[in-house]
């Protein structure tokens, strides 16, 4: 799981990370909490699943705008 910390744009993110579809890697959301969003992933390696999700977000021409943090959830 990884934990996606976004106070704005979250409804994008939420289905940004939801179409995700590369190197046959997917995020599925499973809840929020205040400005933490989290997901579960289908990545072994949850540092991997971070970068590459925050990543995905910076690729965005709105999210390259944001201040956020993702971090894997051991």
């Amino acid at each position: 799981m990884i934990e996606l910390t976004l106070p704005m744009q979250q409804d994008k993110a939420i289905a940004l990370l939801e179409a995700y579809q590369e190197e046959g890697i997917s995020f599925t959301f499973k809840e929020k909490k205040g400005i933490k969003l989290y997901f579960n992933t289908t990545e072994a390696d949850l540092d991997k699943a971070a970068k590459l999700a925050k990543a995905a977000i910076k690729a965005e021409s709105w999210g390259s705008v944001l201040y956020f943090q993702v971090i894997p959830v051991k």
